[in-house]
């Protein structure tokens, strides 16, 4: 038996996000083959991603207090089977009824993946050294995003979406045999009672921050491609290349952004930054929806999301394990994961009916761009809480 290199760990991990998070971008690449297939609206489109994310807002509390009872090796082995069960059932659904039933299958593995990887990083690396692996872990997300907006759109294609989905079953299993003959850290959270039992004020407000944050980047990730399909002219495949570049840059700024937050701006105010650059990308979008500026600037809103909204996880996950009781990081970790799941199922059915009420794509980027700006302002209170880190 063996504990986790460091290479080892990132790789677990950031398998063990992508593979959570995943059927959400099964759901925005391929939104035009699933309304197809199942004579669905755009709204029920969104509602898959409500599914997925509601159900892991509802289990992710519960969820974080079993990876504290049961243990991060074990907790992340469960989440890499749920996944492989949940895209097992999506590939084969023969129904839209049965699809939904497969995604709420998938909101478990969504709702356990960052409690079980966040406690496996703080039993397996030194407090002050977690922001580079814990920005590789939560790359993971980004990674998967590149992946199956880049392979999606070419497999589906090529032959079909259930083939396309079918395809990325590698990943889970790469992921379990990847946790293979590791020893399990010891419990030490169970020994004695004189550990508080309260999480620290800071935690309720990341939670707050996700919540405006999972409603803007789910309206944004989910319905980016079909906004450049049919709103911009793009084809399929370009349009799912676009959400590939969201994902290439997130990778990229989940893990300099852990970083940054870790060793000089703090927690509060590179969560100032990330709301900032999304507010900017949703404005482009609104631009562009409203024909005053031309769909040449996608790119840079995809790009500005990357580094943005969607990286704002790598910095929320790394509070939570720096400044959580060591034997309430799964806990800690759950209440935010509640906020933004939550958020995030809210977000795309809200903005996927908005689009099919009112004929334009416009009022959804603005309602997205204000949220956003909320955001900046509970960034700011985390600030005035947390202070910037001195050294250097």
């Amino acid at each position: 038996m063996s504990r986790f290199t460091r290479v080892g760990l990132g790789t677990v991990t950031a398998l063990t996000m992508a593979v959570s998070t995943f059927p959400q971008v099964v759901f925005g690449v391929l939104a035009v083959d699933l309304i197809g297939t199942f004579d669905v609206g755009r709204w029920q489109i969104g509602a898959l991603v409500s599914a997925t994310g509601l159900m892991g807002a509802l289990l992710a509390p519960w969820l974080g207090r079993l990876t504290d009872r049961l243990g991060s090796l074990q907790s992340t082995r469960a989440v890499l089977i749920l996944a492989f069960i949940s895209f097992l059932l999506i590939a084969v659904s023969p129904s839209y009824v049965l699809l939904v039933a497969a995604t709420l299958i998938s909101g478990a593995p969504q709702g356990w993946c960052n409690p079980a990887t966040n406690t496996l990083i703080a039993d397996e690396v030194a407090r002050g050294d977690r922001g580079i692996v814990t920005g590789v872990k939560q790359s993971g997300v980004q990674a998967g995003t590149f992946l199956g907006g880049l392979l999606l759109p070419l497999i589906a294609s090529a032959l079909d979406w259930r083939a396309a989905v079918a395809v990325f079953i590698v990943m889970p299993l790469a992921g379990v045999l990847g946790t293979l003959g590791k020893e399990p850290h010891p419990r030490p959270h169970r020994s004695g009672g004189h550990g508080t039992l309260k999480l620290p004020p800071l935690i309720r407000l990341i939670s707050i921050y996700g919540l405006l944050a999972g409603i803007g980047t789910s309206a944004m990730l989910t319905f980016l491609p079909l906004f450049a399909a049919e709103g911009q002219g793009w084809s399929a495949v370009h349009a799912g290349w676009l959400l590939a570049g969201v994902g290439l840059t997130g990778v990229a700024a989940r893990i300099v952004w852990g970083r940054i937050a870790e060793s000089r701006l703090g927690y509060g105010r590179a969560l100032e930054v990330l709301a900032l650059l999304t507010v900017v990308s949703a404005t482009l979008l609104a631009l562009m929806a409203a024909d005053l500026i031309p769909s040449t600037m996608l790119p840079l809103a995809a790009v500005l999301l990357g580094a943005g909204g969607v990286s704002w996880n790598s910095v929320g996950m790394l509070a939570v394990m720096e400044r959580a009781p060591s034997h309430l990081i799964g806990r800690g970790t759950g209440v935010v994961l509640f906020g933004f799941l939550f958020g995030y199922g809210l977000g795309a059915p809200l903005f996927g009916l908005a689009v099919d009420r009112l004929g334009t794509y416009v009022p959804g980027w603005i309602g997205v761009s204000v949220g956003l700006s909320v955001a900046f302002g509970v960034a700011t209170m985390i600030t005035r809480l947390e202070p910037a880190p001195s050294r250097a």
